[in-house]
């Protein structure tokens, strides 16, 4: 990762009656997007509050050491809510969204992305998803 290589640490949740503003409570944080079960939108059950929020960016490889630590941190720190959460049928997807060489030269590594099989049981012991996204940078 050079300096260049940006990246963010997103999280994702959808539920049936947890509403954005209560999970923004519980969990301290604010959306970047939300959206109330009221409302009917394309690509989400109908009836399901979302709430999408930025945990972390940054630009280096410390940066990134260090948001995945700060990320296991808060969800570790909010387990509770993540049981009761996930226990009434609710979903939590952690998103690594990473920005790749608009043009790469032949034999350039696009992505690569290690994660620590703690992190991973961490993950996994709280039942939350994970997604790896690449975008390119305009």
């Amino acid at each position: 990762m050079t300096t260049n290589d940006s990246f963010s640490i997103d999280i994702a949740l959808r539920h049936a009656s947890f509403t954005p503003e209560h999970i923004s409570n519980a969990l301290s944080i604010t959306p970047r997007l939300s959206h109330d079960a009221g409302q009917h939108k394309k690509g989400l059950p109908k009836g399901w509050n979302w709430f999408y929020a930025i945990l972390h960016d940054g630009n280096t490889l410390d940066d990134y050491e260090n948001a995945l630590s700060r990320t296991v941190l808060f969800l570790e720190k909010n387990s509770t809510f993540w049981r009761d959460f996930i226990g009434e049928q609710g979903e939590v997807e952690l998103i690594l969204n990473h920005t790749l060489l608009n043009e790469p030269a032949q034999g350039d590594l696009c992505l690569q992305l290690y994660l620590a099989s703690e992190f991973m049981r961490r993950l996994s012991a709280l039942g939350v998803g994970l997604r790896i996204q690449g975008w390119k940078r305009d």
